[in-house]
């Protein structure tokens, strides 16, 4: 069965980044059927030459061109892609990766062959080497978020990612530099445009929710590189704050109404990150948690974070731990 591609890119003042990216698409040994590419910088890259060269039919002469410039916010621009889209497979990029030539051949039989998957993301080469050490071993204890793990939710509802790993397996997390869904399963469930801006954690949302009904997978064999652009990055401590206080809304969104004992593993998971800032000696990652936990208490763990600053300086890449 062949399946038709959407791959979805969305950008924001990052030229530099989507400019690298773009050839490594065009030359894929299975082009996609369309891309879309939902732009919300200052000055629409529509208006540039150096990337109207690129999102031209002659380099991407078998695929379909959508361009659309919108307001900012990950999660908007991803369902406006999602609402443009027509492929069988929705495929998300960040655009600060570069991907290997056969990624999209190669996901796409995984589709075809196991059609019981609903989602599935491929691997991240450029990722330190795993060693078990006392870094290691803190976020194992505290159900932190890390790679080289098995791609499912922590009983705190944090993510691991299975990043790193070399064998084929079933997950609960897709990570959103690389995520590719099938188009009936976003149909059912969208991004939360609550998660503004970058919306940190917005692919662990989408992942769970549709985890908890369908098969997701890694594919080690599709194989991509991640930059993580520095550019319009926010300030460290808006940052974590960010983090913690997302983490405690999708938290209160998809794990406690259904497990409320799981509160016990949260408490335990937030004592870990507040542990985590006073052994880092960077008062930045320490008193981000404390405004993060500020504005869950606030709002009961109801809302996400929104960084006090300008749209201007958000990034769609948040900082990595």
């Amino acid at each position: 069965m062949n399946l038709t591609t959407s791959v979805i890119i969305c950008t924001r003042n990052r030229l530099a980044d989507i400019v690298t990216f773009l050839p490594t698409l065009a030359t894929q040994t299975m082009p996609a059927t369309e891309l879309i590419v939902v732009d919300s910088s200052t000055e629409p890259l529509e208006k540039n030459s150096a990337f109207m060269a690129l999102f031209s039919q002659e380099v991407f002469s078998h695929t379909k061109l959508i361009y659309l410039h919108t307001q900012p916010g990950l999660t908007f621009q991803r369902n406006r892609g999602i609402e443009k889209a027509t492929g069988d497979i929705l495929f998300f990029f960040d655009d600060d990766v570069t991907l290997e030539n056969d990624y999209l051949q190669i996901m796409h039989a995984t589709f075809r062959d196991r059609p019981d998957y609903a989602g599935g993301m491929g691997s991240v080469t450029n990722l330190k080497p795993y060693s078990f050490n006392a870094y290691r071993l803190f976020r194992v204890l505290f159900l932190l978020d890390r790679n080289h793990s098995s791609g499912n939710f922590t009983l705190s509802g944090m993510p691991t990612h299975s990043y790193g790993n070399s064998v084929l397996n079933d997950v609960q997390v897709l990570g959103g530099c690389c995520m590719a869904y099938r188009n009936w399963a976003l149909r059912q469930q969208q991004f939360d445009e609550k998660l503004r801006f970058y919306g940190y954690m917005e692919d662990c949302d989408i992942s769970k929710r549709l985890s908890d009904n369908y098969k997701l997978f890694y594919q080690p064999k599709a194989r991509l590189a991640h930059h993580e652009s520095p550019l319009n990055r926010d300030k460290l401590k808006s940052n974590r704050a960010m983090f913690i206080a997302n983490y405690s809304y999708l938290f209160f969104k998809n794990f406690y109404p259904h497990a409320r004992w799981k509160i016990l593993f949260y408490c335990w998971t937030v004592a870990g990150l507040l542990l985590e800032g006073v052994l880092r000696l960077q008062s930045q990652v320490f008193f981000g948690y404390l405004l993060g936990l500020q504005h869950v208490l606030r709002t009961r763990g109801q809302l996400p974070y929104c960084p006090n600053t300008s749209a201007e300086n958000i990034s769609h890449t948040p900082q990595r731990n």
